[in-house]
């Protein structure tokens, strides 16, 4: 599949869970107001780094190597090895998850009153873990279509469930929804994966090889220290917002990040459904250099027209997705948008260090930015108050983007010795 189409399929999920979002996202403004939207965006970010735990972190090993290898054997070896090692590692996390819930409650929470939330998240745990593995199956296959309309179904599903359980148990009703949304995920993904035969039984008998092992470890490492860094820093920043200004005001925080991610998954999605298994079948650096300029031409002038029209009617928008309540909020768009638009561009070359498993690379410069984001925000909302947050997003991205553009320097200026891909 081509990137237009890939991006065609990509619009049509984004504009539906778009939709399901203004759905939830509203409901979640009436029912739990600002401080609880800013309290469910603590136990997602848990949430987020437990689902990359609990398949070991090797969705992107599983796209990688798939794409990569040509015989059916290859492809078959490493799907054997995702699912011992996201069974293994989802039993181990849930039962860690379980013992630690009143540790777990506070951290997210401040207080033990939602650890039975834990409790049902490390029981479950284990379908997050192969709805992972699953899609990591499917885009290493390109299986474009069918990982989209799990995505969709998946947002209509949670959607329907935030109705009936937020609006009867309030925030413990939301939270319990971003849990259990995952087990009807796994039986749409179940569907699939037998109409496709994907798997069989004869999988969990092969040997491990050691060597298979460490090239998905390295995609591992690089999972989970982005599943730490990325989460943690928004955690610390809304805390500190929490801390220094209000609830209300971490709540509009978490409005913009959340109107953001809504905005630009059409991008992401064509990122990761795309670019991750394209870039890693690529070799030649002319081929790279073309399908990077694609992105470019094409991906970038869409997040940018994107963040333009989100921009101008703002104000329907936090009407429309939230309450009169958060209409402060319209300040913190500005500077969000244009750091919105350096991390697309960004991102664009980002990926070639996931895709070319540049373990060190990446892990160095996760950190380092994850540590300056957090860093910037600070200093700006000590000098402009809680708004400070985008400012520091912005700058953050664009000294990512310039950073990008020198270590891929050698990739974007053509020269005489265009050949390999060397890292």
């Amino acid at each position: 599949m081509n990137l237009f189409k890939t991006s065609f399929w990509a619009a049509l999920s984004s504009v539906i869970k778009m939709l399901a979002g203004i759905v939830t996202s509203k409901i979640m403004a009436i029912y739990i107001g600002p401080a609880g939207i800013a309290l469910l965006g603590n136990f997602n970010n848990i949430v987020g780094i437990l689902t990359t735990f609990s398949n070991g972190a090797i969705s992107s090993g599983i796209t990688k190597y798939i794409s990569q290898y040509e015989s059916e054997e290859e492809k078959r070896s490493i799907v054997s090895h995702a699912l011992k090692i996201t069974l293994v590692c989802s039993v181990l996390l849930g039962v860690v998850v379980v013992a630690l819930k009143d540790v777990l409650s506070k951290m997210t929470f401040g207080n033990t009153e939602y650890s039975n939330v834990f409790v049902i998240l490390g029981v479950t745990v284990v379908f997050f873990g192969l709805n992972a593995t699953i899609t990591g199956v499917l885009n290493g296959y390109t299986y474009i279509k069918e990982l989209i309309l799990t995505g969709i179904l998946g947002s209509i599903l949670s959607m329907l469930l935030a109705y009936f359980i937020t609006i009867r148990f309030g925030l413990f009703g939301a939270l319990v929804n971003a849990i259990i949304a995952q087990i009807f995920i796994f039986a749409i993904n179940v569907f699939f994966v037998n109409k496709l035969k994907l798997f069989n039984r004869q999988m969990l008998r092969e040997k491990l090889d050691r060597l298979l092992l460490v090239d998905l470890l390295k995609f591992a490492l690089m999972s989970i220290v982005s599943a730490l860094v990325v989460p943690v820093s928004t955690l610390v920043i809304r805390k500190y917002v929490f801390d220094n200004f209000s609830g209300n005001e971490a709540g509009y925080v978490q409005g913009i990040w959340s109107i953001s991610n809504t905005y630009l998954s059409v991008v992401t999605t064509t990122l990761s459904i795309y670019y991750l298994p394209t870039l890693s079948g690529i070799q030649d650096r002319a081929k790279l250099r073309a399908e990077i300029k694609n992105g470019y031409k094409f991906i970038l002038p869409l997040a940018v027209l994107a963040g333009v029209m989100i921009f101008i009617f703002r104000d329907l928008i936090i009407n429309i997705l939230y309450t009169p309540e958060f209409l402060p909020m319209r300040e913190y768009f500005t500077f969000q948008i244009i750091g919105d638009g350096l991390k697309i561009a960004s991102w664009i070359l980002a990926y070639l260090m996931v895709a070319k498993a540049m373990t060190r690379l990446f892990i160095v410069t996760e950190v380092i930015f994850s540590l300056t984001y957090v860093l910037f925000s600070v200093v700006f909302m000590n000098l402009f108050g809680s708004v400070g947050v985008t400012y520091g997003y912005a700058l953050n991205y664009f000294l990512y983007l310039i950073l990008m553009l020198f270590l891929f320097r050698k990739i974007l200026l053509p020269n005489r010795k265009d050949t390999e891909f060397q890292q």
